[in-house]
């Protein structure tokens, strides 16, 4: 698909991160935005430099996509087609099953998982009713490679997962696409307002992110998956050989996993 100049693009989470490197990229193209953060003053500040970016136009609103009713406000702030909807919000989390409280679970689920629910359940009767337009729902390689000590995520963005493959049969003769961003570690602050259960898994999370790739890179591979209307968008060959070697061999992957576990807990 191409991304229409008439309609506008959507994108939760919008306020820094993957979000806000997005929303300029697409300013830069142009674009027409609608973005938004459960931190307004955030939102706001990344449609002030998506104008200056070169945006057609830039809204900012407030938005707790974990509330059904921000995600309808949000929809009914869009006027005109909606061209893409990015169901980027997002939190991390970390521990071992059984020291993750129940409360970080489910706040990681709420966010992770319902806040991409609740993003489609809005939007996709109107992209629907439209004939047209995109869905880029923000996973990530967690979700298919289900590493230790982030139970809570993972089995958040494998919900996220599931239901984009899901709706690319339900959408198919729709006009409507689906794609589903599963990238590794890239530099954003997501761990720093993160939950962890233990200092050695917040260490762990931070010196991941540390090494991680620059956003750029990713948003522009996601952006390539959107205009080739492919379901799933890996963008780390990292994530691209473990994925396939699940597939392939689920045991040895478990063995593999297994051994750079313990390998980290020696050094």
């Amino acid at each position: 698909m191409g991304l229409r100049s008439s309609g506008c693009s959507v994108i939760t989470g919008a306020g820094g991160g993957f979000g806000r490197a997005l929303a300029l990229e697409l300013a830069a193209r142009g674009g027409r935005l609608v973005l938004s953060d459960i931190q307004p003053g955030a939102a706001e500040e990344t449609a002030r430099l998506a104008r200056a970016r070169g945006a057609a136009s830039a809204t900012a609103l407030g938005c707790d996509v974990t509330k059904i009713e921000d995600v309808e406000a949000l929809a009914n702030a869009c006027e005109g087609p909606v061209d893409l909807l990015v169901n980027n919000a997002g939190v991390s989390s970390g521990g071992l099953v059984g020291d993750l409280s129940l409360a970080d679970w489910r706040w990681t689920i709420e966010v992770d998982l319902f806040g991409v629910i609740h993003g489609c359940h809005t939007f996709v009767p109107r992209m629907k009713k439209q004939g047209a337009g995109h869905i880029l729902n923000v996973a990530s390689a967690a979700g298919l490679l289900c590493a230790p000590r982030m139970a809570a995520y993972n089995a958040a963005k494998a919900g996220v997962i599931a239901i984009s493959e899901t709706l690319a049969v339900e959408l198919d003769g729709t006009g409507v696409g689906v794609t589903v961003l599963c990238p590794t570690f890239f530099k954003t602050d997501i761990v720093n307002s993160g939950r962890f259960a233990d200092q050695e898994t917040r260490t762990m999370a931070d010196q991941l992110m540390a090494g991680g790739r620059p956003v750029e890179e990713v948003v522009l591979a996601a952006l390539a998956a959107v205009e080739h209307d492919e379901l799933y968008a890996v963008p780390m060959a990292d994530a691209r050989w473990l994925w396939r070697m699940k597939r392939a061999l689920p045991s040895s992957f478990r063995k593999l996993i297994s051994f750079g576990v313990n390998l980290r807990a020696k050094r």
